[in-house]
């Protein structure tokens, strides 16, 4: 018992990370362990391979011996030069194969008896070599003799027997050690691959024993793992299953048991149990809510039907009062438009006054140059008669003195009477010019004082025409002022008749909305009474419930609408607001509230 406190003790990641430690550590062994068989076998494989190739040199080395023999052999029998210059070259071609093959194995064997054998058949092989040179060099002479038919049978047999003597004394003996050293390094080099082989097949069967030994180590320890984390892992957690179920069911009065444990599990059990004592608490208050929500939105769904039916009051009213409006406003746009006409004909008239005074002026500008006319023309008929009355003053001398002058002066004295005569005519019509003209001055000057009198009548006449002109078009002004001011009303009257039929529309959707709302509230009701919690936590709703009907006030309809009271000034909003805020009841603070949010005013039903 004591032992299963400890592991409750102890976190679930740590007896994970034990568990998978203790497997960890199994696989790392069985990998280390194959990979040390590994290497052993790889080692031994490698060995083995090194003396079958070491054996492979050695079979072809003693290859290349017998070829080294067979040269010899020929050289011994060559009977021409060809034939034994033919042989020659075979026994150094073979001489340089068994360098080839012998040199490399000397690195390759390590010291011991293989090394001194394959040392002793390169000696030997050195000394085939120099024996053979000897017989070359006899056969060489033995040859010449032959081909030059010579007189040398002594020389010849002496030359034989050595030959013989070589072949037989020191190549044949040469020969059979060689093989039989090369023959054993052979059989020595099978024997120590065959024995790696053995060696690489005894580890591997070593490093398969150990695997399958800690392969079942490593089973066993998993197997006891699962049975421990079975024990100390599954079982807690299957234990928080049936509360968390009941939970999940509703029934929030449950406890889940393990919050003493250390472990994840007693983290889960404490958390848990915190979360169904919250949760208890907040279904309370929803429930609380929910029936505060419930009573305001039956109280908001009679305060919307009432404010609905003074809103369309409203809304006929604001009808009439365009209707009327439009009737003013068409009323007021005639009086404009004869303003403007009566206007436009002032305006006509003060013009045709204008063009009179001008042709007044330019009249009397007239007279008085005709007045100056005359008074030149009286002038010149003055020098005129001036002249005429000289000439007969002339005309008279002239005469006195033709009658001086007697007969001689006769046709002097005609022309003196008659140019007196024309002096006297000319005087007499100066006279009557003079005399026309003085009357025509007199009526020149009262033609003058006469067109003076009409010109400044004619100002006067023109001055009263700008006059009324001027009040005319002011009040052709003032008309279409007012007819301005008048849309501009009877188009605040349309926006404001606009206006309150949206209200109105807004409204009716407010009153369905708050039915819905009821609605709503009643079915959370219903829902959160899936949930089961304890009394004293159910207590406190209904409490609050016997306060909200309580606190509910009536809400009774208008007989009539009254008349729109004037806007209070916005610094007494808040006032009233938080003077309703006081108020029991969810309706007055949710009134409040939303008030608050629009920036209204709390009492609704004042319209």
């Amino acid at each position: 018992m004591t032992t299963m406190i400890r592991l409750s003790n102890i976190r679930i990641g740590t007896k994970l990370m034990v568990m998978s430690g203790l497997g960890i550590l199994l696989v790392v062994g069985m990998i280390l362990s194959l990979a040390f068989g590994n290497v052993s076998v790889r080692s031994a494989q490698s060995q083995a391979s090194i003396y079958q190739d070491i054996e492979l040199q050695l079979v072809n080395a003693k290859s290349s011996l017998r070829g080294l023999q067979v040269a010899g052999r020929d050289v011994r029998l060559a009977m021409t030069s060809a034939e034994l210059e033919r042989s020659t070259k075979a026994l150094d071609e073979r001489r340089k194969e068994v360098e080839d093959y012998l040199g490399p194995l000397m690195t390759k064997l390590p010291a011991g008896e293989s090394r001194e054998r394959v040392e002793k058949v390169k000696a030997i092989a050195d000394q085939y070599m120099a024996a053979s040179q000897e017989i070359v060099k006899a056969r060489k002479e033995l040859v010449t003799i032959e081909e030059r038919q010579l007189d040398a049978i002594s020389r010849t047999a002496e030359l034989n027997q050595l030959i013989t003597r070589i072949g037989r004394e020191r190549l044949v003996p040469m020969a059979v050690e060689m093989d039989d050293l090369i023959t054993a390094s052979v059989k020595s080099a099978d024997a120590l691959a065959g024995q790696e082989v053995a060696t690489a097949a005894q580890a591997m069967t070593s490093a398969e024993t150990l695997n399958y030994a800690m392969g079942a180590i490593a089973v066993l320890v998993l197997i006891g793992a699962a049975i421990f984390g079975s024990i100390s892992i599954a079982r807690p957690l299957i234990a928080l299953v049936s509360p968390i179920n009941e939970l999940a069911a509703g029934n929030f009065n449950v406890r889940v048991d393990g919050v003493g444990r250390k472990d994840e599990v007693g983290q889960i059990a404490t958390a848990v149990n915190a979360m169904a004592v919250r949760v208890r608490d907040t279904i309370a208050e929803i429930k609380m809510s929910a029936m505060e929500v419930n009573s305001a939105s039956g109280e908001i769904s009679h305060s919307t039907t009432d404010l609905s039916q003074r809103t369309e009051e409203q809304a006929a009213s604001l009808e009439e009062t365009t209707a009327a409006m439009e009737e003013i406003s068409a009323t007021v746009r005639k009086s404009a438009e004869n303003a403007e006409e009566a206007n436009r004909s002032a305006s006509e008239a003060r013009n045709v006054a204008d063009r009179g005074g001008k042709v007044v002026a330019k009249a009397v500008d007239a007279m008085a140059k005709i007045e100056e006319s005359s008074r030149r023309i009286s002038e010149i008929i003055g020098v005129i008669d001036e002249i005429a009355r000289q000439t007969n003053l002339l005309a008279l001398n002239a005469a006195v003195e033709a009658a001086r002058a007697g007969e001689a002066g006769r046709g002097f004295a005609v022309v003196a009477s008659e140019v007196r005569s024309l002096a006297q005519r000319s005087s007499q019509a100066a006279k009557d010019i003079k005399e026309l003209i003085t009357n025509s001055n007199g009526q020149v000057q009262e033609g003058v004082d006469l067109v003076n009198h009409a010109g400044t009548a004619l100002s006067e006449i023109l001055a009263s025409v700008k006059t009324v002109a001027d009040l005319v078009a002011d009040i052709a002004v003032a008309s279409n002022e007012q007819a301005s001011g008048l849309d501009q009303i009877n188009k605040a009257l349309m926006q404001m008749d606009e206006a309150t039929q949206q209200n109105a529309a807004l409204v009716e959707e407010n009153a369905a909305t708050a039915k819905a709302l009821e609605t709503q509230a009643q079915s959370m009701d219903e829902r959160v009474a899936f949930f089961k919690i304890d009394s004293a936590a159910v207590a406190a709703p209904k409490r609050a419930k016997a306060s909200v009907e309580m606190s509910m006030p009536v809400v009774t309809k208008p007989e009539a609408p009254k008349a729109a009271p004037a806007r209070k000034p916005a610094a007494a909003a808040p006032a009233k607001r938080a003077a309703s805020a006081g108020r029991g009841g969810p309706v007055g603070r949710m009134q409040t509230a939303l008030a608050t949010a629009l920036d209204a005013e709390p009492e609704w039903k004042d319209f």
